[in-house]
């Protein structure tokens, strides 16, 4: 298997290189499993064979060289004035980011939905960045109110 990380043991490996996969999601093995998570520390040279580890959610750490690309990514969801209103980890589509991201909540009382479309530009690292297009009311069906 070839990790997105192997730049990390490569020789002249720098801090830009250690910085770069911070606050991005990947997938390490866990048993039979792979999990997702947010890399959050890097240790260069921290295995016993010098290899570097990386840290996941400020609590596990992982050889580097054992991490794989997630099938998931950080949408990012900015307001109209593209402040960020927040990040939410979603699965890919075909591989692919999805298109538009629909959200419920409930106000007052009432179900309203948001709606959030993908912004056309490069994506970065693992994030898609994703602009607000609206919010609507939701009818409540008939047999939800009895």
């Amino acid at each position: 298997m070839t990790s997105p990380l192997d730049y990390l043991d490569e020789d002249g490996a720098d801090e830009a290189d250690y910085e770069s996969p911070m606050r991005e999601l990947y997938a390490y093995r866990d048993g039979d499993t792979w999990l997702g998570g947010i890399v959050t520390g890097v240790k260069p040279h921290g295995t016993a064979d010098g290899r570097t580890l990386v840290q996941f959610d400020e609590r596990l750490w992982v050889p580097a060289h054992e991490v794989k690309r997630s099938d998931h990514y950080i949408a990012v969801l900015l307001n109209p004035d593209s402040e960020v209103y927040g990040e939410v980890i979603q699965s890919c589509i075909d591989g692919k980011p999805k298109e538009t991201i629909r959200d419920v909540s409930i106000v007052g009382g009432d179900n309203v939905g948001t709606e959030w479309r993908v912004i056309d530009e490069p994506q970065t690292g693992t994030r898609v960045r994703y602009r607000y297009t609206g919010t609507a009311e939701l009818q409540v069906p008939d047999e939800a109110r009895a």
